[in-house]
């Protein structure tokens, strides 16, 4: 996992400038990263009302239901700004590089620069996420934490391999060589879903272990159906990772072709995404 963020953070700071563009960037991600956790505040609200409603008191009910309605507001209001924004910001960033750019250049750069958002956010959010379940139940925590590390292992071996894959495609339409947009899909979507494959795999086995440890009794109803909803969220996290990391790999790879002058042809495919 730390080579693949140490991959993304060196792209992001190279997109992003020191001063108010980075800072914005970084302001960016840590509402991305506040969003789950609210989220996840918002669930451990609602199962305690479902599970222990009856047995509180009427005030400590009425205040826990309009914390319950505030923060699921809230938390989607960030999340509409916080994805809206970003697009501001990345124009900035990018209008601030020095020099002139082709329209190849530019559509690449801001493929590159979405896919590095997308990887910061996630990777940060895994990681706050992570440490999260472990504060609430350390068993089922740390469990999780591990079969983290080991999806991340597994999918950076596939990111390297797809890497090598788009300079392949990239060094074939410079050389003019022909490279069906089947080849290029394929490949990609390949390496992705086998990632997601694995994260699903995984996650039975996280949740499997948090079932258990339920059953012993090493947490409470509520702590536990909430940590259930919280790894199905960071599944989908780490699907998408996969997902990002083999669009990021063919960003970074285009981008930095025509950035040096090699521009390679766009086509539908490339449009597509």
């Amino acid at each position: 996992m730390f080579y693949l963020v140490r991959i993304v953070l060196k792209t992001f700071l190279a997109l992003f400038p020191k001063g108010k563009h980075r800072n914005r960037a970084i302001l960016l991600a840590g509402i991305a990263t506040i969003v789950p956790l609210s989220q996840l505040f918002v669930i451990r609200i609602f199962s305690n009302l479902i599970l222990h409603g009856k047995e509180e008191p009427f005030a400590s009910l009425i205040v826990n239901f309009l914390l319950f309605l505030g923060l699921f507001g809230l938390s989607h209001i960030a999340t509409y700004w916080q994805k809206t924004y970003r697009v501001k910001v990345f124009n900035d960033a990018l209008n601030s590089r020095p020099g002139t750019r082709s329209r190849m250049s530019e559509s690449w750069d801001w493929a590159l620069t979405f896919e590095t958002n997308n990887l910061i956010h996630t990777f940060t959010q895994i990681l706050v996420l992570g440490a999260f379940f472990i504060v609430v139940n350390w068993q089922s925590g740390v469990t999780n934490f591990v079969l983290i590390l080991i999806t991340m292992v597994i999918i950076k071996h596939m990111f390297i391999a797809q890497t090598a894959t788009q300079e392949a495609f990239a060094l074939a339409q410079r050389n003019k060589e022909p490279v069906t947009s089947f080849a290029k899909v394929a490949a990609r979507i390949k390496s992705a879903e086998l990632g997601t494959l694995v994260a699903n795999a995984t996650f039975v086995i996280a949740i499997s272990a948090l079932l258990l440890f339920s059953l012993q009794g090493a947490l409470a109803p509520a702590d536990a159906v909430m940590l259930f909803l919280g790894f199905r969220m960071q599944n989908s996290n780490l699907g998408q990772t996969s997902g990002s990391l083999m669009r990021f790999a063919r960003a970074k790879i285009l981008s930095e072709n025509a950035n040096k002058g090699k521009p390679t042809k766009l086509d539908d495919e490339d449009e597509l995404g």
